[in-house]
């Protein structure tokens, strides 16, 4: 369920200098919760222009120390929306698109998403990538609700659902 820590901390490392770009290049002196506010918010802020991306990583990559390919490679694929984090399995963590159009098997980086949000059957916002062969949360979760049975076993028959249609994705291995 968790990603290779020398990898997570790679991609945090850069994903976060991207996100500190966006925002105005903050330092690590706010680390903690208010690091990851100031993280979120600038994460919202390229959900609503996407552009801000494309131009916090140009700027980098001029810059002495350009972001690692692989790194770069996943920030480009960020897909920031509404899942439903409806439980873990042995290998991931099961994340349905609110809309209910399709399901991926999610790894998180350093911590289980159960951990991170309280227990699952929730529905959260959060930015997903697609790093090393697999779909990876960016650990920056926002607006989270729990979900109660009726729902729950309404996204549980959505998921099966999914996976008998084919639109449920774990990506390949890495």
């Amino acid at each position: 369920m968790l990603l290779d820590p020398a990898a997570a901390e790679a991609f945090i490392t850069g994903y976060s200098r991207v996100l500190r770009r966006v925002a105005g290049d903050v330092d690590d002196r706010g680390a903690g919760r208010g690091m990851l506010k100031v993280l979120a918010q600038a994460r919202h802020r390229v959900k609503q222009n996407p552009a801000l991306l494309e131009q916090a990583v140009a700027e980098l990559q001029a810059s002495v120390q350009p972001l690692d390919e692989e790194v770069l490679c996943a920030i480009r694929t960020l897909r920031v929306d509404d899942w439903v984090y409806l439980r873990d399995t042995k290998n991931y963590s099961v994340f349905i698109q609110r809309s209910g159009e399709f399901a991926l098997g999610v790894l998180a980086l350093t911590q289980r998403m159960r951990d991170i949000v309280g227990g699952s059957g929730v529905v959260i916002e959060a930015g997903v990538v697609e790093y090393r062969g697999r779909f990876v949360c960016d650990g920056l979760v926002s607006r989270v609700v729990h979900l109660g049975p009726s729902y729950r076993r309404s996204f549980d028959a959505a998921y099966r659902a999914l996976r008998a249609r084919g639109r449920f994705e774990v990506g390949g291995e890495a």
